[in-house]
């Protein structure tokens, strides 16, 4: 054997020993950068899953509720380690649940445009015109204290028929009134159609900051998840969950 064979068969044998060894070491490396990044997402506390799953309704609610107070401190660790709650969660309640917080969670991290907020309760009525009529209109039942609507002088009671060029002629004016809020910004003003009793009024409300789900919990008591929530949040949810999906399929393929 030539010393130029030997050197070539050395260089064989050596670089056929060493792949192994360095792709081994490379996935050792790997794993281990997966494995800290797990160690580093903060732990979905166990009693609030289990509580989203309780036999009643207020352990399930209070479970919820505490499970977003505890979601809000870490937006981007808990979104992940409540994506894998609600992704591996074979209870449909726990499962329900679990997405409805961690859509208010993905919402609050990355907040939509627009986010105005009137501050009203409302709900579907219809009003009659001088030819007898009747005409979609939305309804105040409650209105809050401090927000644009209270500023506004808007009542419980109020029957609002229209917003800016904006009327109700179909059957879902409470839909397109929170939608139209929604797309406009804190601090822009809207002239809201009104009528109390015979009076027609037009009342401009200057628009407050959206509440966050946390604050609706603090304030009222209550978890609507989202306050009037409408359909956008829905859709930018579900393309969120998209990307999730697209990202584990990635995954997998390396």
């Amino acid at each position: 054997m030539t010393k130029k064979s030997f050197r070539k068969i050395w260089f064989i044998s050596l670089l056929s020993t060493s792949i192994p060894i360095l792709a081994g070491a490379l996935r050792a490396e790997v794993e281990d950068l997966v494995e800290e990044e797990k160690q580093a997402l903060p732990e979905v506390p166990a009693s609030m899953i289990e509580a989203l799953g309780h036999e009643e309704f207020k352990k399930r609610h209070a479970g919820q509720r505490d499970l977003l107070v505890w979601g809000k401190k870490d937006l981007k660790g808990s979104i992940t380690s409540l994506y894998r709650v609600y992704r591996e969660a074979e209870d449909p309640e726990i499962r329900l649940r679990s997405r409805e917080v961690l859509k208010a969670l993905v919402i609050l991290k990355q907040p939509l445009p627009g986010q105005g907020y009137l501050g009203i309760q409302m709900d579907t009525a219809r009003w009659k015109d001088e030819e007898g009529m009747l005409h979609p209109a939305v309804l105040i039942t409650d209105v809050r204290k401090g927000t644009a609507a209270d500023l506004a002088t808007l009542r419980a009671d109020d029957l609002i028929t229209g917003v800016d060029q904006v009327l109700f002629d179909d059957l879902a004016p409470t839909r397109r009134l929170a939608d139209y809020i929604k797309s406009k910004n804190p601090g822009d003003k809207i002239i809201l159609k009104v009528r109390r009793g015979k009076e027609h009024l037009e009342l401009t409300a200057s628009l407050r900051r959206r509440p966050t789900a946390l604050d609706e919990i603090n304030q009222w008591g209550v978890l609507p998840v989202l306050p009037q929530e409408t359909e956008m949040d829905e859709d930018y949810f579900q393309e969120w969950l998209k990307k999730q999906k697209k990202k584990e399929r990635k995954a997998l393929k390396e």
